[in-house]
């Protein structure tokens, strides 16, 4: 019990607060056990958030042991391999998603864990919204134009959601460069790695399914129901963002897969989010992810503590039933997990390595993400270190 003279009403205003502070700091929870704490406890919980930002949560990107029992979250250690230097032959290059919102482009503390950790980052952004041709030619001009300050050194390019179809682009023979062979030979010099996180290789359903809205509602309303985001002003109009929604379909990419063949001489590598609406797993979606988490030489991979799984953000909730099917390797329609945007069956491409505990933002440590998931202790800086690290340990 709670012995305090500012009366149960307070209690519970005080409570709620925090509870909404969570939920803007990306860790929503339906209910709070204020009984845990004392009054001055739970008030100065709630004044560390209420200033605008969420680090003050966080302590060496933990949650607040006092919000975890509060919550009755497990809160466990990062499940993340420990790491050797990440210090890279070739610096990484962060490639942005369809936009540069918050929720589809990289934390900026991503980097920056990554450069405390000994390693190099940069970032760059792609032109929003358009087919993968168009943003293709965008990225290459933003690498060249990055690479003019690194002579000598080559990039190791991590591209997230549709800019993986863009790494991939980049460097086939029949993608930017088909019909000019010195400026591919060139871009090719420059690349020394790909790695793609959550990319829809093979096509998401949700492009199906937002396209077909859009013929009944605008883009604002699509937008908003399908990815949780008010459209920006960088929307092009409905005629080119259909366009681009089509080249994203399950249909699609298999004609793609076709003709984008991958560029040998570069390694590339993936990998996959998985989560649920619940944050539980039935018994269904433990069958599947171990038989969908395995990575290219069949073994179990997925960056989690034993049967815990992430929490879908809310903002995904509607695209999710959308995203679980897809073409496997066999080109075979299949129904497989998903973290609420894209199928696990779409994520795998080149050498698969493994799953992670996160849905479509928390891969890229958003919506503004500071601390240890509290259910899963994904952490996805800790994550980019041990990839720089892996880059690292294979001579990138």
């Amino acid at each position: 019990m709670i012995l305090i003279s500012t009366g149960c009403n307070s209690v519970d205003l005080m409570c709620g607060a925090v509870r909404d502070d969570l939920a803007r700091c990306g860790l929503p929870v339906e209910s709070l056990d204020c009984a845990r704490v004392d009054y001055a406890t739970l008030s100065a919980l709630q004044a560390r958030m209420d200033h605008g930002v969420c680090e003050p949560v966080s302590d060496d990107n933990a949650v607040d042991p006092r919000l975890c029992a509060l919550a009755g979250w497990a809160c466990p250690e990062s499940p993340i391999p420990a790491t050797g230097s990440a210090t890279t032959l070739h610096p990484l290059v962060f490639v942005g998603g369809i936009d540069d919102s918050a929720v589809f482009d990289w934390n900026a503390n991503i980097l920056a864990a990554v450069r405390d950790a000994g390693g190099e980052a940069h970032h760059v952004s792609v032109a929003p919204w358009q087919p993968t041709a168009e943003r293709t030619a965008d990225l290459a001009a933003s690498l060249v134009a990055l690479h003019r300050s690194l002579p000598g050194r080559k990039l190791n390019l991590v591209c997230y959601a549709v800019a993986g179809l863009d790494c991939r682009y980049l460097v086939s023979p029949a993608g930017l460069y088909a019909n000019d062979a010195p400026s591919r030979a060139k871009m090719l010099e420059l690349i020394a790695s790909i790695t793609t996180i959550s990319t829809p290789h093979r096509g998401t359903r949700v492009a199906d399914a937002a396209i077909l809205a859009l013929q009944t509602s605008t883009v604002t309303d699509v937008l908003t129901t399908f990815l949780g985001v008010v459209a920006p002003d960088t929307i092009p109009d409905d005629a080119t963002l259909i366009r681009t929604l089509r080249g994203l379909t399950v249909d699609a990419l298999a004609d793609f897969n076709l003709r984008i063949v991958d560029e040998p001489r570069i390694p590339l590598q993936s990998f996959a989010g998985i989560s649920t609406p619940s944050g539980r797993l039935r018994d269904a979606d433990k069958v599947a992810i171990a038989a969908g988490c395995v990575d290219t030489d069949g073994r179990p991979v997925f960056f989690t503590h034993p049967d815990s799984v992430d929490a879908l953000n809310p903002l995904l909730l509607v695209a999710a039933p959308f995203s679980h099917t897809a073409r496997d390797s066999r080109d075979l329609v299949v129904t497989t997990p998903s973290d609420g945007m894209i199928a696990l069956a779409s994520a795998r491409w080149g050498q698969f390595r493994g799953c992670l505990g996160a849905d479509h933002y928390d891969v890229i440590g958003q919506i503004g993400n500071r601390t240890r998931d509290p259910l899963t202790g994904f952490d996805a800086r800790s994550f980019y270190i041990w990839l720089a690290a892996d880059l690292a340990a294979r001579g990138l």
